[in-house]
């Protein structure tokens, strides 16, 4: 069982995070961070090495309040440059923080973890690029963004794939960054699932795809994914699985930490994985997963094309092992006309 020390709670007065970059086919591709709370709080959000607020607002109890941002100044469009984008939220009280990336048909929302669940040790889960060579503005590359929380924070990166700034697959590559300073990496071609990032003081991890189909095989339906990385320390060994409502089947990933880690699957025989690996599975009805050593489980919706509904894309989701269960929990719901 995970220790209690190592509890990962979405709750914080203090945040660092950061937007990967997403789909902007349209005028209407925006950026958007919501805070919400059980009781009054003031906060302010600044960007980068600021000191000057780029927001200062407040959130009524069990409220909402959005605050737009533009992408040209937090989202990355480039892989491995050091970019002054790193986005820092402070509040007087506890709140929760989503940051949302939109396009038209190509929206994804992360839950953003405060600084106290940040760790040093980290895998990334993204998902196999579908590139569209007649229309780039679809599937490109898989992706993930580090965030440093404190100045001089030395990372070492070991990409599974090669990536677009010709670092080698399976090489560790090292760089230094202050607080408040974002780094992205993109795959050259290849998923960078297992991708391992590792750093001396914690930093905020960020995963997905720039957009991409859900499974790789659909006809259509691009979506970006965007998500949290939860620290290795915060991985569990059981995990309860619940369909998306609407859909077919969704599709899964589990990644090892730890060589010759065993996995089971409802009543199904032992998967076996080495560390930075991953099984994709589809499961439509209500599964318990568990393994001998501690797991990192996503959960994808199809792209709308693949599975014969109206609306509603790709998307991703990072599974919370019952090990990390909370019984009191707060959250958004954002707009459907605003999430395809």
């Amino acid at each position: 069982t995970t220790d209690t020390k190592c509890h990962r709670s979405t709750e914080g007065r203090e945040f660092w995070f950061g937007f990967m970059q997403g789909r902007n086919s349209s005028s209407n591709h925006y950026l958007e961070i919501t805070i919400t709370s059980r009781e009054y709080a003031s906060f302010s959000i600044y960007v980068g090495k600021s000191t000057t607020p780029f927001y200062s607002g407040s959130v009524s109890p069990n409220s909402t309040t959005p605050v737009s941002i533009s992408y040209s100044a937090v989202e990355p469009a480039v892989s491995e440059q050091i970019l002054n984008m790193g986005i820092h939220l402070v509040s007087d009280k506890p709140v929760n923080v989503y940051a949302l990336n939109h396009d038209n048909n190509s929206s994804d929302v992360a839950v953003i973890y405060p600084v106290v669940s940040l760790g040093k040790e980290y895998y990334a889960m993204c998902y196999t690029p579908h590139v569209d060579y007649t229309n780039l503005v679809h599937g490109r590359n898989s992706e993930f963004v580090v965030v440093a929380s404190e100045d001089s924070t030395s990372i070492s990166i070991t990409p599974a794939v090669s990536t677009d700034g010709l670092h080698t697959a399976g090489t560790p590559f090292s760089i230094r960054l202050n607080k408040g300073e974002l780094y992205q990496v993109q795959s050259l071609e290849g998923d960078l699932t297992g991708s391992l990032i590792t750093a001396d003081k914690p930093v905020a991890v960020y995963a997905g795809s720039y957009s991409t189909t859900i499974p790789l095989q659909a006809t259509g339906g691009w979506d970006h994914l965007y998500e949290q990385m939860p620290s290795v320390r915060t991985w569990g060994r059981e995990y309860y699985t619940v369909p998306l409502a609407g859909r077919s089947k969704d599709y899964f990933r589990v990644m090892a930490s730890q060589d010759k880690t065993s996995v089971i699957i409802g009543t199904n025989a032992p998967v076996i994985l080495q560390k930075g690996k991953y099984y994709e599975f589809t499961l439509n009805v209500p599964t318990r997963i568990v393994s001998d050593k501690p797991i990192l489980v996503s959960q994808y919706s199809q792209s709308k094309n693949n599975d014969n509904v109206t609306n509603g894309d790709g998307f991703m989701v990072i599974l919370s092992p019952v090990s990390q269960a909370k019984n009191d929990v707060t959250f958004v719901a954002y707009q459907s006309t605003l999430m395809r």
